[in-house]
C-alpha cells in the first residue's frame, strides 16, 4: 500500500468502526435481584442437602439486600459502564486469561485440525503454504481496509448486528508473560510498517518480510522460493536451543527467562521479531502413529499396519508432541500459529486471548477455500536474484538459560503425558436426527453431557458452556450453566433402573419407577431451562460476567466502603459454582474433517468439544491420567450411551 494512501483508508476504516459501534449497544448489567436469584438456581442442583441450600440462601439475600453492599456495587458498576464502552472486557480478560499463571498449551490454547492435504514433494508442501500465506494476506487487506462484512445474529432477534472487533485483532498480535499478570501486544496495521511472517522448522527461526516499506508484497513465486530455502537449510544445521519449548511453561517462569533474553541485543530483536510477526508457519515432522494410545490399526494380508488417527492429529495441533517432538517448534505466546505437516496433516494452534474460535475458523477457512480453488501447480518457483534469503534468528543462550530450558523441557513433557485426550465419532445420528426431534442441536448434546457426567459419579456438577455476547460492543462470551435442577431431574429419571427379585422365579428383574411419558416430559423442561439459559446469555442477562463484576468491583471499593470481600464470594459455595470440572464448547465447522479440542481447565474435570455435523457429531474429551477421578475412555463410554439412550426415548415418543 502506497504512503500516500495510508491516510485515505485510515479515515475509511474510523469511519467504518465509527458507523459499526453507533449500532452496538455496549453489554447491560443485569438487575441485582435477578442475578441473585438465578444464581442461587444455579447452586441447588450443586449442594448436598437442605441444611447447606437454606445457609447459601441467607448469605445470597444478605448481599442482596436492597440498603446492602451489593446494591452499592451495583451502582458501582452503572457508573462504569456510563464511562467505558464494555465495563466486563477489562475484569474478564483477566480474570480468564491474563492473570492466569497456568502454561498455555493444553491449559489454554486450543488445538485444530484441518482437512489433510496430499504432498508428493517438498515442492508441494512449499507451494500449498505460500498459497496459503497469500490468501490470509488478501484477507488482511480486507480488514486493513475496513471492508470485512458485519455479520448479523441469526437468531434470538436475528439481524442485529455483531462486534466485528475479534477478527482485527487476530493477525500481528502476541500475549505477553508477566510475573503477575501478562499483557497483550496489538499491531497497528496503518503504520508504514515492514509485514513479516515467523516460520519454524526444526525448531530454527526464520523471517520472511512478506510485504516491506519499499516494494509491494512478494508473490506466490517469491513465498514458495523462501519457504523451500527453508527446508532445505534447516535439517543441515546443527540442533539449535529449544527456545520455543519456554513459551510452553508458566507464564511467570516464562517470564523471568524473557527478561534474561532481553538483555542481550540480538536476543532482544529476535523477541520482538516474533511478537510483531502477523503469524507464525510451524512446518512439522508428523508425529508417529503409534505417538498416543488411541491406534488406529488397519489390517492388509494379516499385516497390522498403523496409521494416524484423528487424537493424533490433534495432539500434534495441540501441544506439538513434546521435546522428542514439535513442541519446540511453537512459540505458543502468538496469536495465530498454523501447522503444516510433511505428511500432509494440517492445522492450527492459537492463543486464546484475543478473540474466540469462530473468528479464528472464519478467517482459516476462507483462507483454505480460496487455495482449493486454485490450480494444482507441481513447477519450481521462479528465481529473483533480487530476493534475499530468509533471515535466520539467531539465540545468545548463556547456561544459566540453559537450565531453564531444561526445567521447562521437564515440566511440558511431563503436562503432555498426563493428558488423557481422544476424539470420539458418534456415527449413529447427527443433527439432522436432532432437528427431527424439533430439538436444538446445541441443546440436545450439553443435556446428553450431563447424563453422561451423572451416570459416572451420580451426580451432577458445574458446567461451562460458552455463549457469545458479539451482540454487544466488545462482547465476548457469558457462561451457560447446564447443570439446571431440570437436567438433574431428567439425568436422574434416565438413570433411574432399580431391580427386585421375582418372587416364584426368584430371578432379578428389573423396571423403570418413572415411565417414558414421564421421562419425555423431563426432558422437554430440561431443554427449556437450557435454551432460556442460553437466551439470557446471549442477550446480556448471564450471571457470571455479572458476578465477577459485583466480586472485583468489591475489591476496587474495598477502602471506600471499609468492607471485605463480601461472604456471597469467600464461601465455599462460590468456589463450587466456579469450579468447572465439565468444560464444554460447540465448535462448528464447514470443512469435512475439521474440528478443535482442548485441555480440562481443573485437574479433575473434563474438556468437552464438539462439532454437529449433519449426520454424525465430533467430540473432543480430555481429562488427566494424574487423577483417579477421571477417565476419558470411561466418560466417552458414557457418553455413547447417553446418545443413544436419548435417540430412543425421543424416537419411541415421534412413533407414537
Amino acid at each position: 500500500m502506497k504512503f500516500s494512501h495510508l491516510k485515505r483508508f485510515k479515515k475509511l476504516q474510523e469511519d467504518l468502526l465509527l458507523n459499526l459501534v453507533s449500532q452496538l449497544p455496549k453489554l447491560p448489567i443485569p438487575p441485582l435481584a435477578q442475578t441473585l436469584r438465578k444464581y442461587e438456581k444455579t447452586l441447588q442442583p450443586l449442594l448436598n442437602d437442605d441444611e447447606e441450600k437454606q445457609r447459601v440462601y441467607e448469605i445470597i439475600e444478605k448481599f442482596g439486600n436492597p440498603n446492602g453492599l451489593g446494591a452499592k456495587l451495583q451502582l458501582y458498576l452503572e457508573d462504569r459502564k456510563e464511562k467505558m464502552d464494555n465495563w466486563a472486557y477489562k475484569y474478564w480478560l483477566k480474570d480468564m486469561y491474563l492473570g492466569n499463571q497456568a502454561s498455555l498449551p493444553i491449559n489454554s490454547n486450543p488445538g485444530m485440525v484441518l482437512p489433510s492435504r496430499r504432498f508428493t514433494t517438498i515442492l508441494d508442501l512449499a507451494r500449498f503454504t505460500s498459497r496459503l500465506i497469500q490468501a490470509i494476506m488478501d484477507y488482511k487487506v480486507t480488514l486493513d481496509q475496513g471492508l470485512l462484512e458485519t455479520e448479523k445474529a441469526t437468531s434470538r432477534e436475528p439481524g442485529q448486528p455483531l462486534c466485528m472487533a475479534q477478527y482485527y485483532r487476530i493477525l500481528g498480535s502476541c500475549r505477553i508473560p508477566g510475573n503477575q499478570i501478562d499483557q497483550q501486544y496489538i499491531s497497528n496495521p496503518l503504520k508504514n510498517e515492514q509485514q513479516h511472517v515467523i516460520v519454524l522448522c526444526r525448531n530454527q527461526f526464520y523471517c520472511i518480510p512478506i510485504q516491506a516499506t519499499d516494494r509491494g508484497r512478494l508473490n506466490e513465486d517469491e513465498l514458495c522460493s523462501q519457504l523451500l530455502y527453508i527446508l532445505d537449510d534447516a535439517p543441515c544445521l546443527k540442533e539449535t536451543c529449544p527456545i520455543g519449548l519456554l513459551t510452553g511453561w508458566k507464564r511467570n517462569l516464562w517470564a523471568e527467562v524473557r527478561e534474561i533474553l532481553k538483555q542481550d541485543q540480538q536476543n532482544s530483536r529476535n523477541l520482538e521479531m516474533i511478537e510483531k510477526s502477523l503469524f507464525l508457519i510451524c512446518l512439522d515432522e508428523p508425529l508417529p502413529p503409534n505417538f498416543n494410545s488411541t491406534i488406529m490399526k488397519k489390517r492388509n494380508s494379516n499385516v497390522e499396519e498403523l496409521k494416524r488417527d484423528e487424537t493424533n492429529l490433534t495432539l500434534q495441533m495441540l501441544h506439538g508432541g513434546g521435546s522428542t517432538f514439535n513442541t519446540a517448534n511453537r512459540w505458543f505466546d502468538k496469536t495465530l500459529q498454523i501447522i503444516v505437516s510433511g505428511d500432509g496433516s494440517l492445522g492450527l494452534c492459537y492463543e486464546h486471548s484475543f478473540a474466540e474460535a469462530v473468528s479464528l475458523i472464519q478467517m482459516i477457512e476462507k483462507s483454505i477455500g480460496i487455495v482449493n480453488d486454485l490450480p494444482h501447480n507441481p513447477e519450481m518457483p521462479k528465481s529473483n536474484s533480487y530476493l534475499p534469503n530468509p533471515e535466520k534468528l539467531t539465540w545468545n543462550v548463556e547456561q544459566d538459560v540453559h537450565v531453564k530450558i531444561e526445567e521447562a523441557t521437564r515440566f511440558i513433557d511431563s503436562l503432555i503425558k498426563d493428558l488423557d485426550f481422544y476424539v470420539y465419532k458418534f456415527n449413529n445420528y447427527g443433527k439432522n436426527l436432532i432437528k427431527s426431534f424439533k430439538v436444538s442441536p446445541d441443546a440436545y448434546i450439553q443435556l446428553a453431557l450431563q447424563l453422561a457426567y451423572y451416570k459416572i459419579y451420580s451426580k451432577l456438577t458445574a458446567t461451562y458452556e460458552s455463549a457469545s455476547t458479539r451482540r454487544f460492543l466488545n462482547g465476548r462470551v457469558d457462561c451457560i450453566r447446564s447443570a439446571t435442577p431440570e437436567a438433574l431431574k431428567w439425568v436422574q429419571a434416565m438413570a433411574q433402573q432399580p431391580s427386585k427379585y421375582d418372587d416364584i422365579t426368584n430371578k432379578k428383574v428389573s423396571f423403570d419407577l418413572i415411565s417414558e411419558e414421564q421421562k419425555l416430559m423431563l426432558f422437554r423442561d430440561a431443554i427449556k431451562a437450557q435454551t432460556e439459559e442460553m437466551i439470557d446469555n446471549i442477550l446480556g442477562q448471564g450471571i457470571d460476567v455479572h458476578l465477577l463484576g459485583l466480586r472485583e468491583a468489591a475489591k476496587e471499593t474495598s477502602p471506600v466502603y471499609s468492607s471485605p470481600l463480601p461472604e456471597i464470594f469467600t464461601d465455599q459455595s462460590y468456589q463450587l459454582a466456579n469450579k468447572f470440572l465439565l468444560s464444554t464448547s460447540q465448535v462448528a465447522t464447514s470443512l469435512e474433517n475439521s474440528f478443535m479440542g482442548y485441555g480440562a481447565v481443573e485437574p479433575d474435570g473434563y474438556g468437552a468439544s464438539y462439532n454437529p455435523k449433519n449426520d454424525f457429531i465430533i467430540f473432543c474429551i480430555s481429562s488427566f491420567h494424574s487423577s483417579d477421578k477421571t477417565d476419558t475412555e470411561k466418560f466417552v463410554f458414557s457418553l455413547e450411551e447417553s446418545l443413544i439412550s436419548m435417540q430412543n426415548l425421543l424416537a419411541t415418543k415421534r412413533e407414537n
